[in-house]
C-alpha cells in the first residue's frame, strides 16, 4: 500500500517536454493520469470510451468537443470544425477549475498556459 504524498515532481520526467502524460493508478476501465502540456501544446482529437473528469492544478487548457452525431469518419480521429463554426463547442478551463463531460465525445486539448491537470476516467 501507498502512503506517501506525492508531488507532480515525482511523476514527470522531464520540465521541459512540451507534452507529457503519466499513468498514476489504473483499474479495469478506471484510470489517473497527470498531464503536463506546455503553451501552444495540443493533444490531437480522439474519444474518451469513459466518462472523464479534468482538473487543471495550474494554468489553463481549452477543451474542443465535436459530438457523435457530427462525426463523419470511422475511426473518430476527426478533425474539430473550424474556431468559428457552429458545430464547435469550446470550453476554457483555469487553475482550480474542473471539467466533467460523458464518454464517447470526441475532443481536442490546448494548452493555453503552461498547464498541469489531473484526468480522471471512470
Amino acid at each position: 500500500m501507498l502512503y506517501k504524498v506525492l508531488e507532480p515532481e515525482d511523476f514527470l520526467n522531464s520540465k521541459d517536454a512540451e507534452r507529457e502524460i503519466i499513468d498514476i493508478m489504473e483499474n479495469n476501465n478506471s484510470h489517473l493520469k497527470l498531464v503536463s502540456l506546455k503553451k501552444h501544446a495540443e493533444i490531437e482529437p480522439h474519444m474518451a470510451h469513459t466518462d472523464v473528469c479534468v482538473y487543471v492544478t495550474e494554468g489553463e487548457i481549452e477543451l474542443t468537443f465535436l459530438h457523435d452525431d457530427e462525426c463523419t469518419c470511422q475511426a473518430c480521429m476527426c478533425t474539430l470544425p473550424e474556431e468559428n463554426s457552429k458545430d464547435s463547442r469550446k470550453y476554457k478551463v483555469k487553475k482550480g477549475e474542473m471539467l466533467l463531460f460523458e464518454k464517447n465525445i470526441t475532443h481536442s486539448v490546448k494548452a493555453l498556459k503552461d498547464s498541469l491537470f489531473l484526468l480522471i476516467k471512470i
